[in-house]
C-alpha cells in the first residue's frame, strides 16, 4: 500500500514539474521576438516603461535599477521614446523606488515633464495593468533586465499592449542565478494570475 502512495505521489509530482516547465516556456517564450539588446534595433514607441527595482540604503538606485533608468534615457535621447514611466514602489512597502528613479533619470538629461510615475507599480503585474488601464498606454518599450523581460512583456502584452523589450543588462549582477530561477517561479505566478484567478489589488484605499 505504502509503495503504492509512493508511487501515486512520485507521479504527482512529476506531472506538477512537466506543466510547471511548460507554463514557464509560455510565459518566457511568448514574445521573445519582440525583444532587442540595442536602440537600433526597436521601433519608436510613445513610451519606454521602466519597472522598479531595489534601492540602496542612501536612497540610489540598486545597479540593476540604475541601468534600467540610465538604458531608457539612452532609448529617449536617440528620439525612441517621447516620455518614460516610472513605475515601482512609492515607498509604501519597502522602499521610494519611483522618487529615486526620477532623480536619476531627470540627473542624466531627461525633462521633468517627460516623466510619468506610478508609485503604484508594487509588482510586475500591477505595473503593466495599471500602464494600460491608468496611464492608457497602448504602445510601449519595456525596459528591464533580460531575465524579467520574458514575462514583463507576456503580462504587459495580455493587458492590451503592443510591446518591445530592450535589454538593460549593462554588466554582471551578482546573485543573478538566483534571480533567473525566482524570475522563473514568479513565471507560473503570472500565468496563474492572468489565467485562473485575478490576484487582489494591493493599493488600499
Amino acid at each position: 500500500m505504502m509503495k503504492r502512495l509512493l508511487k501515486f505521489f512520485l507521479i504527482l509530482v512529476g506531472a506538477g514539474g512537466v506543466i510547471s516547465l511548460c507554463i514557464i516556456a509560455r510565459v518566457q517564450l511568448k514574445d521573445i521576438n519582440a525583444i532587442a539588446k540595442q536602440a537600433d534595433d526597436l521601433n519608436p514607441a510613445p513610451v519606454a516603461i521602466v519597472l522598479g527595482a531595489s534601492v540602496k540604503l542612501d536612497g540610489t538606485p540598486s545597479d540593476a535599477l540604475s541601468d534600467r533608468i540610465l538604458t531608457a534615457t539612452e532609448l529617449y535621447q536617440a528620439w525612441k521614446v517621447e516620455k518614460i514611466l516610472m513605475t515601482g514602489d512609492d515607498g509604501a512597502f519597502h522602499a521610494d523606488e519611483v522618487d529615486a528613479m526620477a532623480r536619476t533619470a531627470q540627473e542624466a538629461g531627461v525633462p521633468e515633464e517627460d516623466i510619468l510615475i506610478d508609485g503604484h507599480g508594487y509588482r510586475t503585474y500591477e505595473s503593466c495593468k495599471r500602464a494600460v488601464q491608468v496611464y492608457d498606454i497602448r504602445n510601449a518599450i519595456i525596459v528591464t533586465q533580460r531575465f524579467h523581460l520574458g514575462r514583463a512583456l507576456y503580462l504587459c502584452d495580455h493587458f492590451g499592449m503592443t510591446v518591445q523589450g530592450l535589454t538593460a543588462d549593462k554588466r554582471s549582477y551578482k546573485d543573478i542565478i538566483k534571480f533567473t530561477l525566482r524570475d522563473f517561479a514568479a513565471s507560473v505566478k503570472a500565468w496563474w494570475d492572468l489565467n485562473i484567478m485575478e490576484p487582489a489589488s494591493p493599493i488600499t484605499g
